[in-house]
Parts: C-alpha cells; sequence; structure tokens
C-alpha cells in the first residue's frame, strides 16, 4: 500500500458520518446492498468463525422488526409508553435497515472476539456504504437477543443483535463534526 493509498482510506473514514438525513421513499438497489454486506466478511475474525449474520428489511419488514421489538420492550416493562410507540416505528425512516447479529457462542472470551468482528464488518460495511454516497445510521437495537425477531430475520436462536444499520440516499448534508485526535502513547521508546 502506497501512502496515496492511506491517504484515500483517510478520506473516505473522515467522510464516514452518522446519518439518518435520507429520502425516506427513493430506493437503495438490492445488488448494492448485497455488495455493501459482501464486505463484512473482510473484518478480522479471529478462529474463522464466520459469526455475522445479517438480515435486510425494508417495505414491511421494517414495520414487522419494529413490532415485533415494541412488544418484547412492553413485555418486559423496562420502557415508556413512548419508547414503545417510537420503536414500532422508527425502522421506517430509511428504505433499508441492516439488522446486524452475532452468532451465539458459549465460550465467552470466544463470544466477545465474534462481537468484535462482527463490529469491524459493520464498521466495512458503513465505508463502503459512504463510498457509494449513501447516508447511514449504526444504532443499537432495543432487545438484543429477542426470539420473535431472530425467527423473522432467520438467525439461529441466541443470536445478539448488535447493531441496525439504517441506509438511503441523503436527503441533505449532515452538519459538520469534529473528531477528536487520538493520543498514542508509545511505550519502549
Amino acid at each position: 500500500m502506497s501512502h496515496h493509498d492511506l491517504a484515500t482510506v483517510e478520506r473516505l473514514t473522515s467522510a464516514r458520518r452518522s446519518s439518518l438525513l435520507v429520502a425516506a421513499d427513493e430506493p437503495v438497489p438490492p445488488d448494492l446492498v448485497e455488495r455493501l454486506c459482501g464486505l463484512v466478511p473482510s473484518a478480522p475474525n479471529h478462529k474463522r468463525t464466520r459469526p455475522w449474520r445479517l438480515a435486510a428489511c425494508t417495505g414491511v419488514g421494517r414495520a414487522a422488526i419494529g413490532g415485533i421489538w415494541a412488544d418484547a420492550l412492553e413485555r418486559a416493562g423496562t420502557a415508556t409508553d413512548a419508547k414503545v410507540a417510537k420503536t414500532r416505528t422508527k425502522y421506517t425512516r430509511t428504505p433499508v435497515v441492516l439488522v446486524v447479529g452475532c452468532a451465539p457462542e458459549d465460550d465467552l472470551q470466544r463470544h466477545l472476539e465474534d462481537r468484535c468482528a462482527v463490529a469491524a464488518g459493520v464498521q466495512n460495511l458503513l465505508l463502503g456504504a459512504t463510498a457509494v454516497g449513501l447516508a447511514s445510521f449504526w444504532g443499537s437495537p432495543p432487545v438484543p437477543v429477542c426470539p420473535e425477531a431472530n425467527a423473522l430475520l432467520g438467525f439461529e436462536s441466541g443470536t445478539t443483535v448488535i447493531g441496525v444499520v439504517y441506509l438511503g440516499w441523503p436527503a441533505s448534508e449532515p452538519p459538520p463534526i469534529t473528531r477528536p485526535a487520538v493520543a498514542v502513547r508509545w511505550v519502549g521508546e
């Protein structure tokens, strides 16, 4: 990799921003979503467990996942009525909602490594979305382990949802942000 290639990566990572400012009715082509999902397995994955699970919710599928998670929140009794109501509708904000899960794993160390692999894969996907001009937003699921959601999404029992990625064509530019520099501590110098 040359310094020129590094500059390209730096520009792409700097351009990536979370944004829900999307044209809600402008569809994202399914083949583009598939290509973006194809970036996920390039993430580092200790023991090659391939823990990522992906489901693309479009159309009525977005409201279906919202309804399932809202019902789960309601049953748990831990959310306000307003949060339950918002959960029912918020997944319809963008044309595509990718639900990203991590396969079940009984060994805690392996599960933590797998979650990290899935998170790295999501970053690959987000950078790809930025590269093609899509707006994206990585949100947290309201109920990370939900049997009904796993069934709807085609995930095996016990899958932990670690991210809900909203995708759509931008309706406007998000406001600029400043990211503080990371301090690197050199040990041994």
